[in-house]
């Protein structure tokens, strides 16, 4: 395949395009890959995007790649199951092509099952490629890396965000930009929330109730924490959903910050603009004119739930410590 034929999708972080595209060009292919950022830049998609180039396919069913990644509702990604996978790899390819291997959220994997992948790595087969997709890098054995083409993903401008929902999906310009903000740098996130618009609205009245707790006494922000986290269980997407309320409170907190500072235009929650005004407005009458001790503080109180949650804490408990906080 010529190297003007490569397809990749205009998702941002064009140095890292550029960088597949030219060992595409240039036939330097390395053994395994390390795709490192947070998640919803476009990872797996770009990781897709070079194993369909990298094997002259285009679109449809590949048999020569294999995706792993953890179970629904499991927390990591077992030895067992990487066996299994390396097992899948070491077979003929079916086409005489690449035989290549993803593995989503390979910060997951236990560390049984890193040595198991590292032993691969260290006697790789011919033809063999395994790309890792990794959200926290330091969870990864600094062996795994060495032997791994490293490439650093980051937040895409929402400019660039924006003109992808645009062009790619026909999205309403006012919605897009509201989207594009609202991502803070995932594009996978804005177009997620475009084709499941019931989510976005979801999200928003989240956010909204909120901003209510704000203006509310201890029980009632109780009985509101209830519409915005109201699962109880210890499971994968128990943990992740509280993650993502964290990070919506972060974002909120990080909003009023910016309308105090009188920068609008700045702000990630652009939708709501009019609630957080007048949430500013009531903190403002609350702390005389100077809250922005008391948004830090909640900043701090944010990271320490996070560390809660890394530490197995109950995901419930740790978010209703942070309404304890407020």
């Amino acid at each position: 395949m010529r190297a003007n034929d490569f397809k990749w999708p205009k998702i941002g972080n064009e140095l890292v395009l550029e960088f597949l595209n030219r060992s595409l060009k240039n036939n330097k292919i390395a053994q395994a890959y390390a795709f490192i950022g947070p998640d919803e830049l476009g990872k797996s998609t770009i990781a897709l995007a070079y194993a369909r180039n990298l094997q002259g396919e285009t679109e449809g069913f590949n048999s020569d790649l294999y995706i792993l990644k953890p179970a629904e509702e499991k927390k990591s990604i077992s030895i067992a199951e990487v066996r299994e996978f390396i097992k899948t790899l070491s077979l003929s390819s079916l086409t005489n092509s690449y035989k290549i291997g993803i593995i989503k959220e390979a910060d997951k994997l236990t560390m049984e099952a890193q040595s198991a992948l590292l032993k691969t790595l260290e006697e790789p087969g011919d033809k063999v490629i395994i790309i890792l997709l990794i959200a926290e890098e330091e969870k990864l054995l600094k062996t795994i890396l060495s032997r791994s083409q490293v490439l650093y993903f980051n937040p895409v401008p929402a400019s660039l965000i924006y003109d992808y929902l645009v062009d790619d999906y026909a999205a309403n310009r006012s919605l897009a930009k509201d989207l594009a903000q609202l991502a803070l740098g995932r594009p996978l996130k804005a177009v997620r929330l475009f084709e499941h618009q019931d989510d976005y609205q979801a999200y928003l009245e989240k956010a909204k109730n909120f901003l209510s707790i704000l203006q509310s006494d201890f029980n009632s922000s109780l009985e509101i924490l209830n519409k915005i986290f109201n699962d109880k269980g210890y499971g994968a997407s128990t943990v992740d959903n509280a993650k993502e309320t964290l990070l919506m409170i972060e974002g909120l907190f990080r909003d009023l910050l910016l309308l105090n500072y009188n920068q609008p235009d700045k702000i990630q929650h652009a939708a709501l603009n009019q609630e957080l005004k007048r949430a500013l407005e009531i903190l403002e009458k609350k702390y005389q004119g100077d809250c922005v001790q008391y948004i830090l503080n909640q900043f701090k109180s944010i990271a320490v739930a996070k560390e809660y949650l890394m530490a197995n804490v109950n995901p419930r408990l740790v978010l209703e410590q942070v309404i304890v906080n407020l």
